[in-house]
């Protein structure tokens, strides 16, 4: 029986960490080179996403910013190329910041979420010299 409970505990705390993990689903658009990105305004939907590319050199740190027009809350999640979370911000709000310094070459993807209404908002990433 205590078998039984502890697998149902079990299944429960998984499902529990999946539904408040973000799904991240949309296809991410290549912008290039991180040191050659100049930012890009989005115009976002309630509840819309976005996702990017940018590659990075290793060593070199970055930090991936976004702010809004609107008092919606805007999150910024960033990953490696192997698809590990390096670093997010999903404080409430529409700024939002992360600084990753890459250990190898590589894409690195930034998804950008918004709820809260219609918002246009700004993602910038600046590359340490």
């Amino acid at each position: 029986m205590k078998s039984m409970i502890r697998l149902v505990t079990a299944a429960a705390v998984i499902f529990a960490v999946t539904a408040m993990r973000p799904a991240h689903n949309v296809k991410p658009t290549d912008l290039g080179k991180g040191t050659e990105f100049k930012g890009k305004t989005i115009e976002m939907k309630d509840k819309g996403e976005v996702a990017y590319f940018l590659s990075f050199m290793a060593g070199k740190e970055f930090e991936a910013t976004t702010d809004g027009t609107k008092n919606t809350d805007v999150n910024l999640y960033v990953y490696d190329g192997a698809g590990k979370e390096v670093g997010k911000d999903d404080s409430p709000g529409p700024k939002s910041s992360v600084k990753v310094t890459p250990e190898k070459d590589g894409k690195y993807k930034f998804v950008i979420t918004n709820t809260g209404g219609e918002n246009t908002v700004t993602f910038e990433v600046k590359v340490t010299e």
